[in-house]
């Protein structure tokens, strides 16, 4: 359906509130056109975005900043995401390169916790919800073993 004809009111095309509070908490990513971003804000379910496009909707971000295939990183930030992955702030080398989308946080209420070697935000998680904004995408092409792999798991560990 494109978006130009959507109605958010249409519970046929379009979950309510109520109907997502059954999940523990959502992935966004680019498998779908279109997000009812409304419905899934009043259900106060924690969201992981691993899709640019909804970094501004979410207040992770602003826009894409970035989008290049990276192995290297820089670990900005103690957070629970980057202890539950087992790293320290600094240099992180992923092995393989991954592509990747970064943005732009100004003035957003969010902790930037992994850059790009353009020193652009990666990895996000709000202060006061647990909104996380996965910059990588095409895990695909990580290294078996790849620390992308435990910080998506630290990352729906904290937000789920």
């Amino acid at each position: 359906m494109p978006q130009s004809s959507s109605d958010e009111t249409d519970a046929a095309h379009f979950k309510k509130a109520a109907a997502w509070k059954k999940y523990k908490g959502i992935v966004i990513c680019g498998c779908y056109s279109f997000w009812n971003l409304r419905e899934l804000t009043l259900s106060q379910l924690p969201v992981i975005c691993a899709n640019i496009g909804y970094v501004d909707d979410l207040a992770l971000g602003e826009d894409q900043q970035e989008h290049v295939s990276e192995h290297l990183s820089n670990v900005v930030a103690t957070h629970p995401i980057i202890a539950g992955a087992g790293l320290a702030v600094g240099g992180l080398d992923i092995g393989s390169a991954v592509w990747l989308d970064s943005t732009s946080t100004l003035d957003h209420l969010v902790n930037v916790l992994i850059t790009t070697p353009a020193n652009k935000a990666v990895l996000i998680a709000h202060k006061t919800h647990k909104l996380v904004y996965f910059g990588w995408y095409r895990m695909s092409a990580a290294s078996p073993g790849s620390a992308l792999f435990k910080l998506i798991v630290s990352a729906a560990k904290w937000a789920f």
